[in-house]
């Protein structure tokens, strides 16, 4: 599903990812925010595809590349016809994190949100256009995911 025609919520949602990104860097973290170009989900998989430029691609790879994800924290936003969510892998040792925003349109959440209840998980799925290599980020809750945002 592309982003075109999520406008100046999804806007907002990278600007929150990049902020986010920074106060990790300001508390000495490693971090990136990631910008992706579609997010589609594949609900008979309990997962989100997040397609990343090639670069963005290989620096994320290489960040988490070894390291065990100790935690996922789900930031969430709505939207007119989308949910927006802000997912942060979290990593103590070294102290690193990957900022990944994604958004789920309205005609698609139950599915998705199906699935992944019923797997228990979902992942997210970070890959380059070119689809040679992937990393996996699995929110072992889904109901953080799926939880309206909170006011």
């Amino acid at each position: 599903m592309s982003r075109s025609g999520l406008g100046e919520q999804w806007q907002r949602v990278f600007d929150d990812t990049e902020a986010t990104a920074a106060a990790y860097r300001d508390r000495g973290w490693d971090a990136i925010a990631l910008h992706p170009g579609d997010v589609n989900p594949v609900p008979d998989a309990a997962r989100l595809h997040v397609l990343l430029p090639g670069a963005e691609f290989d620096e994320a790879n290489a960040l988490l590349d070894g390291v065990t994800v100790d935690s996922v924290q789900v930031y969430a936003a709505s939207g007119e016809t989308a949910s927006y969510r802000l997912v942060v892998a979290e990593c103590t040792a070294p102290e690193l994190a990957v900022c990944i925003p994604t958004f789920v349109r309205d005609a698609d959440r139950e599915a998705i949100e199906t699935a992944a209840t019923d797997a228990g998980e979902l992942v997210v799925r970070l890959r380059p256009l070119d689809d040679r290599d992937h990393v996996d980020v699995a929110v072992d809750d889904p109901e953080l995911f799926f939880a309206a945002p909170s006011e």
